[in-house]
């Protein structure tokens, strides 16, 4: 809790729990106040390329090892893998946001599960700046899709990125 008023180029963080299609999930953006500087605006647009080459990459027939090695590769190439927080992504339940996860279905490193239709998963990239660096902050895009038989449908509707999320 704080008392401080939102100032303009503030970094916030969008995180709610709506219920989509009969899944409880998770819906998080990062968002600005007014305007975004251009080292932010620099990580914001990589980890919005980040999400959108996650969620490419979810399909039937891919090992989550492999949708997270391939993810770890794309920023290792721009210099930020060691600005990743955590996973990429998890499964969901339908009581809730984290009851009735499965464990073998986080898109780690160390889980060979293989996606297939029906398999529900968030495609959920997060690049944290430390303080004191341009662009610190946080930033994170988080979807959820449901694998089909070709790929997989994002059921989230709701847009990320610069040019919605800057608000006020």
């Amino acid at each position: 809790m704080t008392a401080r008023q939102l100032q303009v180029g503030d970094i916030l963080s969008l995180n709610t729990f709506p219920m989509i299609s009969g899944y409880y999930t998770a819906l998080e953006r990062t968002m600005f106040v007014r305007e975004v500087d251009e080292a932010s605006l620099k990580v914001w647009e990589a980890n919005v390329a980040t999400h959108e080459y996650g969620m490419s990459l979810l399909k039937p027939g891919v090992s989550c090892a492999e949708v997270t090695q391939k993810i770890n590769a794309f920023l290792e190439e721009r210099n930020l893998l060691q600005y990743r927080t955590f996973g990429y992504g998890h499964s969901f339940g339908v009581l809730s946001h984290y009851y009735g996860r499965e464990a073998g279905l986080e898109l780690r490193e160390d889980i060979d599960t293989v996606l297939e239709p029906g398999h529900v998963v968030s495609m959920e990239p997060m690049l944290t700046i430390p303080e004191g660096q341009p662009g610190a902050g946080g930033y994170r895009e988080h979807d959820i899709l449901v694998i089909g038989e070709d790929g997989a449908e994002d059921i989230t509707g709701y847009p990320y990125g610069p040019s919605f999320n800057v608000v006020g």
